[in-house]
């Protein structure tokens, strides 16, 4: 994609990471603050708050206190 875009040395770099959850509820927080919250908004006020439910129950219930989130960089210069 980057070469296509005229970005031939880019560097990339994979970091992998965790986010600690203090509760549950952290989770939809941090879903409304993330790419997701287009998703969200779309279901509609009952079926979002269905859905926050279903997920903060079985967050609960599998005592999870983090969540994995891996990102991939890319740094490069384009030369017009």
């Amino acid at each position: 994609m980057l070469r296509d875009g005229g970005v031939s040395d880019a560097e990339v770099v994979a970091e992998n990471g965790f986010q600690s959850l203090r509760s549950a509820e952290d989770w939809w927080i941090i879903a409304l603050g993330s790419g997701l919250r287009w998703v969200i908004d779309q279901m509609g006020p009952q079926v979002a708050a269905r859905v926050k439910a279903d997920n903060v129950n079985w967050l609960s219930e599998n005592k999870t206190d983090r969540l994995e989130i891996n990102a991939i960089y890319a740094i490069g210069t384009k030369f017009s």
